[in-house]
């Protein structure tokens, strides 16, 4: 019993240490903050947004050995969303493996406050503790621990215990069973987590990454001052009249007799001998307009501290008429965060496929991960348009274009589907047809708007499309 009473007593200390080492003492809203307006959330919705709208999530192989690691990608895709949105608000989150009560794998996201990390070399973590499930049970909380440490040897142990919520060891029947799951993993050479780091600047105070809204404690200060000075302007000027008692009507109740009258309406007993009307109003002058501005200046300084542009929290700037180019100026700023966030996924994404790699016993060098954005502020169709040009010049091939409209395809699969849709198409009709037959399929599965180029080619694309699905599947369009 002494050797578990050190024990515990060894990891509620490494707990506490390692909670005391992270704390930063920054009082910005936090991101799960549903009480009051919340700026970081309004922002993070729109921003995680423009990150992951249409991103997709492939994996690269030519080996039958990755195929059960193909549906965690897919997991990782569907999941895009969520893992963004707690980066950003919570500055980073974690991402495991996990199994459901039918046994079949998918990725358990856990928030930075249920990790500890007890051992890290440079980025490289080497001991870490997740709470994986929480309970309470006749008022006291339960926690189910999942403890990784990776040796020096390479090798990772994985084992579970339960905890309140101090850290001090605990039985709950119900969780005993996982104690059964505990297992080591030789020549794994990796912890088995990931962490999603959040990009914004932490002026060096974190290691960890740190929310959107770092730094705009004072700034998010005057967001709710200027609100409340508002709804107490719009109070305050309301009209209000001033009736003479003599055309009020009264009503008795036990107390006695009063006035029965509406919300800002008040008697007044005129003197002897003043002249006046019996009703008089009062309109108090408004200050709303100068606290509305305060109120829009206060957000786009959020904004800047940020390090957004228009439109987040105020009204994005007037892009009526303008250009591509003109748009993507007007966004700069978000446009380099947007990429930057990007970025920070992808190393993401790409962690937690190599972290589950080690569970199924999958080598790393058998796949290529492909992480595919969609930025919003970019002009396809003109892209595109150019691209047409240059190929009908004879400046690219039509291997080029091929290669922008399926990015993630190799070489060779794209020689295979030129060679396919040549066989398919009249040579007479290729220059016309060949075009709709690749890009046209793929705007469909998209979703976009088309416009065959000429109504032959509308009939001719649809006469073809079974012929298309079945010997090419170029995409899946039904």
């Amino acid at each position: 019993m002494g050797f578990w009473s050190n024990f515990w007593g060894f990891v509620k200390k490494k707990i506490d240490q390692y909670d005391e080492e992270k704390k930063i003492v920054v009082k910005v809203q936090d991101w799960e903050d549903v009480r009051e307006y919340n700026p970081l959330a309004i922002a993070n919705t729109k921003l995680t947004s423009l990150v992951c709208d249409e991103a997709t999530v492939e994996l690269q192989t030519d080996s039958t050995l990755v195929q059960p690691l193909i549906p965690l990608a897919e997991n990782l895709e569907a999941k895009r969303y969520e893992i963004c949105a707690m980066m950003n608000g919570k500055g980073g989150c974690y991402v495991t493996l996990a199994t459901g009560e039918d046994d079949e794998p998918y990725h358990r996201i856990i928030a930075p406050a249920d990790v500890s990390v007890y051992r890290m070399v440079a980025d490289k973590m080497y001991e870490v503790a997740m709470v994986i499930d929480k309970k309470i049970v006749k008022h006291r909380e339960y926690r189910l621990i999942r403890h990784h440490i990776l040796d020096e040897n390479g090798t990772l142990y994985v084992y579970y215990y339960t905890t309140d919520k101090s850290g001090n060891e605990e039985y709950l029947a119900e969780w005993e069973h996982y104690k059964n799951d505990n297992v080591a993993y030789y020549n794994a050479n990796n912890i088995g987590v990931a962490y999603y780091k959040s990009p914004q600047d932490s002026r060096g105070l974190s290691q960890w990454g740190v929310p959107l809204n770092f730094g705009c404690e004072e700034v998010e200060n005057q967001i709710k001052v200027a609100r409340n000075n508002l709804d107490e302007e719009m109070h305050l000027m309301k009209s209000k009249l001033f009736a003479d008692e003599t055309v009020a009507r009264k009503i008795g109740t036990k107390d006695g007799e009063r006035f029965d009258l509406p919300e800002g309406i008040y008697t007044i007993r005129k003197k002897a001998g003043v002249d006046g009307t019996l009703i008089d109003s009062f309109a108090p002058f408004s200050r709303y307009n100068d606290y509305k501005q305060k109120l829009i200046d206060a957000k786009a300084d959020w904004e800047d501290m940020v390090g957004l542009d228009r439109g987040f929290l105020t009204e994005a700037e007037h892009t009526a008429g303008a250009t591509a180019t003109e748009i993507r100026t007007a966004n700069t700023k978000t446009r380099s965060f947007v990429k930057k966030i990007q970025s920070a996924m992808f190393d993401g994404i790409k962690a937690t496929l190599e972290a589950d790699a080690v569970f199924l016993n999958i080598p790393l060098d058998l796949y290529t991960v492909m992480v595919d954005w969609f930025d919003t502020y970019e002009d396809y169709d003109k892209q595109y348009e150019r691209i047409v040009s240059a190929v009908d010049r004879g400046v690219l091939e039509k291997e080029d274009e091929l290669r922008w409209l399926y990015p993630n395809m190799t070489d060779e699969e794209i020689a295979d589907k030129l060679k396919l849709i040549a066989e398919i198409v009249h040579k007479n009709d290729e220059a016309l047809l060949w075009r709709e037959l690749v890009y046209i399929p793929k705007l469909l599965h998209e979703g976009y708007p088309f416009r065959p180029s000429a109504p032959e080619a509308y009939y001719s694309i649809y006469a073809h499309l079974p012929m298309i699905h079945k010997t090419i599947g170029l995409v899946t369009i039904y």
